[in-house]
């Protein structure tokens, strides 16, 4: 076992188990095993290794021993996960203990592969990308586990900041996210998330400290207004749809198109996997776009700036911004698309959701733009076009 994990457990006994072994240790504790806090600390204080009878000898001596090895530690963890609880904080045993559960779940060999995924700036973007696309709604967009959902949870989301997320390697990261954790919120995503992109996320996580220091080191007095608006719009929603927090960075996406409809400009923006299916052929290939790729559709109320050559009309204030995310199981009722619509209100700087008061009106759930887009499902549901450059 690895150092660390007797160091998070106090339980230098456990060396002993070994692989399978100490899976199977974990399943029995968690399900099966009640006793007293008071045993527990008896037994996790212990100074020298529990003794086997020396009358027990060969093959029978080792499966009493290993027997006794199991449900000790069983009992252990089974009197603190006993006490975890979605409505209350929970202890630092408890806390010790739930992630020591995630540690010894961890096969010895998975943590010896090696993230293939380089180590740039790119491929960190990349990566959360990949995070807020699928793990922003429990651990929230900064990461910290502080959303409604992640509270909520027994144990609790997790800080991926934190320094115990912080010590499990790629390579840990990487089986924990396709594996899931059984007995826990974190489920398995082998079935929704690449190989490629889960190394992607176990790069962008193993950022998030230097990308905090970074953020807190240049903040500047004159950012409080923009840092207000920008912590309301994400923590914005659409009822059983799509979260403003999936779309964090949609400032910075490649232009698709632009468009200018009566009294409104827009630009149409894409993000990196919705570009490269563009430039693969699609739709035009008669393909359809990727699960993952991401449109957001920025709308300006148009003003003729008469102090430029030719007077050009202008974007003003902003009017709104839409988005769509193509998820083809979250989404099947809706061609494999989500969408949503946020109002922006220039007075207060800040979003709130669309309504059908609103010009024109939309409704706030996940498909209040498909009876649109059902006009191009020949286009896989979209209306803009690839501009050229």
């Amino acid at each position: 076992m690895p150092e660390r994990m007797r160091a998070v457990v106090e339980l230098p006994w456990m060396s002993g188990l070994r692989g399978r072994n100490l899976n199977l240790a974990l399943e029995h504790f968690i399900c099966r095993c009640r006793v007293g806090l008071s045993h527990l600390w008896a037994f996790s204080t212990m100074k020298t290794p529990l003794q086997i009878p020396s009358g027990l000898a060969g093959n029978r001596g080792n499966a009493l021993r290993h027997k006794l090895m199991l449900g000790v530690t069983g009992a252990m963890l089974g009197a603190f996960l006993q006490g975890c609880s979605a409505n209350r904080q929970p202890s630092q045993g408890e806390t010790r203990v739930a992630n020591a559960a995630k540690d010894v779940t961890i096969p010895l060999a998975a943590g010896k592969m090696k993230n293939p995924a380089p180590e740039t700036d790119e491929v960190v973007s990349q990566g959360k990308e990949v995070f807020l696309g699928a793990c922003a709604q429990c651990h929230g967009a900064e990461a910290h586990g502080d959303t409604t959902v992640g509270r909520n949870m027994s144990p609790p989301a997790m800080d991926l900041s934190s320094s115990h997320v912080q010590h499990w390697n790629d390579a840990e990261l990487f089986w924990i996210i396709q594996n899931g954790v059984s007995h826990t919120g974190m489920p398995a995503w082998k079935s929704s998330i690449s190989g490629d992109d889960t190394w992607k996320l176990a790069r962008y996580i193993h950022n998030l400290p230097r990308a905090g220091a970074s953020s807190s080191s240049t903040a500047a007095p004159s950012q409080t207004q923009t840092t207000i608006s920008t912590q309301d719009k994400y923590t914005l929603r659409i009822p059983n749809g799509l979260a403003f927090s999936e779309f964090e960075g949609y400032e910075g996406w490649s232009v698709i198109s632009l468009s200018h409809n009566g009294d409104k400009l827009a630009a149409i923006l894409g993000n990196r996997v919705m570009i490269d299916a563009y430039k693969t052929g699609i739709p035009g290939n008669g393909k359809p776009f990727p699960d993952g790729a991401k449109m957001a559709k920025i709308h300006w109320n148009a003003k003729v700036d008469s102090s430029e050559p030719g007077a050009p009309t202008v974007p003003g204030t902003q009017h709104d911004v839409d988005f769509m995310l193509k998820d083809s199981k979250r989404f099947a009722d809706s061609g494999g698309w989500g969408y949503g619509a946020f109002e922006y209100e220039a007075a207060s700087g800040k979003f709130r959701l669309a309504n059908l008061t609103d010009k024109p009106p939309q409704g706030n759930d996940a498909k209040c733009g498909f009876t649109c887009h059902t006009s191009v499902k020949n286009k896989d549901y979209v209306f803009t076009n690839y501009g050229s450059r």
